[in-house]
């Protein structure tokens, strides 16, 4: 079975999720191609679509819902899908939907959408990191999830998403409007070493590190943040602890 996995990933845990449903999939004999969707990546022949990407107010960012528009064709062959989220808390993830929807469209048979509840990597303004006794708990309960998800690959089920994601997805446009005035705070101070790391991994090219700049096209992965070795990346003037996904994933 050929298997094919996109995603987007800010800090990582989304990509934590992919290259976990890769190993096991490699484990059960699979080809499994995988990769981000910065990656300009284009689909080949696969019999199994795997999508994930992180939540933004609710919705996946805006930047995979339009990969997903741009570069999803329709299928013929009933070709199944995953489609899976990875965010703080699980109430209003709702981006599996948006994206369920876009491809059963196409003709994909959604076979599961699982949301993974991951540490916490946005807590600019009023939100605090996961606890790490919590972390752990959360790395292990996403592993199982996984295995279960696999299982439904060779299950006949076709998930239906009845409700409209009209709003779902206008949610994505405002949270990418806000997110780019929002990004006009973030700054580098005196403590860069114009190593350019945060310039080369931002996934919009916002950064000038040189003039120590960013420019209004933020997205609010805060990938720049969590990154960058000397912690040189303040927002609104106040530092903000560094995440780093240092668990690891038992699909064994």
């Amino acid at each position: 079975m050929n298997v094919q996995i996109v995603y987007f990933s800010g800090t990582g845990n989304t990509k934590t999720i992919a290259l976990g449903y890769e190993r096991v999939l490699n484990r059960l004999g699979h080809n499994v191609l995988v990769s981000s969707i910065e990656d300009c990546v284009e689909l080949g022949t696969h019999d199994v679509l795997i999508i994930g990407g992180p939540i933004y107010a609710g919705n996946m960012p805006d930047e995979l819902i339009t990969w997903v528009r741009k570069h999803i064709v329709e299928v013929k062959d009933h070709q199944k899908a995953i489609v899976f989220s990875t965010s703080a808390g699980l109430l209003n993830a709702n981006g599996v939907k948006s994206i369920g929807k876009k491809l059963a469209k196409k003709g994909y048979s959604i076979v599961d959408t699982p949301t993974f509840e991951m540490p916490r990597n946005f807590y600019i303004d009023k939100y605090d990191p996961t606890p790490e006794d919590m972390q752990k708990l959360q790395f292990e309960k996403a592993s199982e999830v996984i295995l279960e998800s696999i299982k439904n690959i060779d299950l006949n089920k076709d998930l239906v998403i009845n409700e409209s994601v009209i709003m779902i997805d206008i949610l994505a446009d405002v949270f990418r409007i806000m997110a780019k005035s929002m990004g006009k705070s973030f700054a580098i101070d005196d403590t860069c070493i114009r190593c350019g790391k945060c310039e080369k991994n931002c996934p919009k090219q916002n950064i000038n590190f040189k003039d120590k700049k960013y420019d209004n096209k933020c997205i609010l992965c805060t990938r720049c943040i969590h990154n960058c070795p000397v912690n040189a990346i303040s927002y609104k003037n106040k530092k903000i602890q560094q995440y780093h996904v240092h668990h690891t994933l038992v699909t064994e």
